[in-house]
């Protein structure tokens, strides 16, 4: 079952771009990742969009390579991670089109 995600986080779009580029997630995309977005928002932060094959799939990715790189990354640029980011919302994904090139 596809999954879509969104969180709206109080960060930077430069510091989850670095994020992104650490991962090297374009050479490299997650294993069952079908679509990332990121967008700023207007009163301040980002907001991501993600469409995921499966859950289990986002959640071995958050484990295994994001948090590990988020944390990396942000001690890095002085980021402090002090608490809990807001939870993503998670809704299955019952049309999914997608573009071809």
């Amino acid at each position: 079952m596809a999954v879509l995600l969104s969180q709206d986080l109080p960060l930077r779009r430069e510091d989850l771009s670095a994020v992104t580029a650490a991962l090297g997630a374009q050479e490299n995309p997650p294993e069952g990742l079908l679509l990332h977005a990121l967008t700023e928002l207007p009163g301040g932060g980002v907001r991501v969009v993600d469409v995921w094959e499966s859950p289990d799939l986002y959640e071995k990715f958050l484990t295994e390579r994001l948090l590990p790189t988020m944390g990396k990354v942000f001690a890095e640029r002085g980021i402090p991670l002090d608490g809990p980011m807001p939870e993503p919302e998670l809704a299955e994904v019952h049309d999914l089109i997608t573009a071809r090139r």
